[in-house]
This record gives C-alpha cells, structure tokens and sequence, in this order.
C-alpha cells in the first residue's frame, strides 16, 4: 500500500514537471495576449493543441534546428553559434541569416538600427526596434534558449 502511494506520487510529480516543462505561445492585439498560436514540447515547436508528433515545424537539438519531428542531422537546417543564425552547418559568414544582439533581431550579418526587424525583451516578440504595447505580436510563456527562439519566429513564418 505504501509502495503504491510512493509510485502514484512519484508519478503525479513527474506530471507536474512535464506539463510545467512545456513553453506556449500566445498572440494578441498588443494589448492582451489571448490566443495560443504554437507550443514548444519537447523542443519541438507543435500547433497549439495538436498532439501528433509528426505535426512538428521544427525541432531544436542542442544549437541545431532541424525541420519536422525526427532531429535527424539530414533534416538541418539552421545552426545558432555567436548569437548568429548560420544555415546548415554555418560554416561561412556568408551563411549568417539573423544576429542576435542586444534583445534585436536582425537581417544578416548586422547590428545596424535599420536591420532591425524584431527584439525580444520580457519574453514578448515586438515589431521592429521599439517595444511599445502595440508593437507586440507574440508572448513566449517559459525559459527559452535562443535557438528555441529561432525555432519558435521560423514556425511562426516572422522568419524565413
């Protein structure tokens, strides 16, 4: 009986965990943010109330976004390293298609104001370079990586 009362709690505990584990995306009118638009489980980004594993966008293995479910090395993409999103294996500076620099977002290789194309400040996605409250577009709900966060603006089409 006992044993049985340490197995349902462990269980309960290892549910509580799981389900906090998980990161939701919510958008808004940059006033209230009301609608879950997509869901990080398990590094993978999944529609907000999809529960089908082969329904994942992308999948985030360390610094490497893969595309759809698997996390295979076939499936890469993008690479994260220096705050930079590298394509494939990102190699080259060539390659380098976002800079993360100062809570900004921007085009290329760049930290120049007019690159700018979002920031990410308080866990909310803003247009451009401000962050008024009408400039929001999306709300992040938990602790991301930078490459979740990649992952998150690819599945969301803010990047391509």
């Amino acid at each position: 009986m006992i044993i049985r009362q340490l197995l349902l709690s462990i269980g309960f505990s290892l549910c509580i965990i799981m389900c906090n584990a998980q990161i939701r995306v919510f958008s808004g009118n940059g006033h209230y943010f009301t609608d879950m638009v997509l869901r990080l489980d398990n590094n993978r980004t999944l529609p907000p109330f999809g529960y089908n594993v082969n329904d994942a966008f992308y999948t985030v293995v360390g610094n490497k976004i893969m595309k759809g479910p698997m996390g295979s090395e076939f499936d890469l993409v993008y690479t994260v390293r220096d705050n930079k999103l590298y394509t494939g294996q990102g190699m080259y500076t060539s390659q380098i298609a976002y800079t993360y620099a100062n809570d900004k977002i921007y085009r290329g290789d760049s930290n120049f104001e007019l690159d700018v194309l979002y920031n990410f400040r308080e866990n909310v996605i803003y247009a451009g370079s401000q962050s008024f409250s009408t400039d929001a577009l999306f709300l992040v709900e938990g602790e991301i990586t930078l490459a979740q966060l990649f992952a998150i603006m690819l599945s969301l089409d803010l990047l391509a």
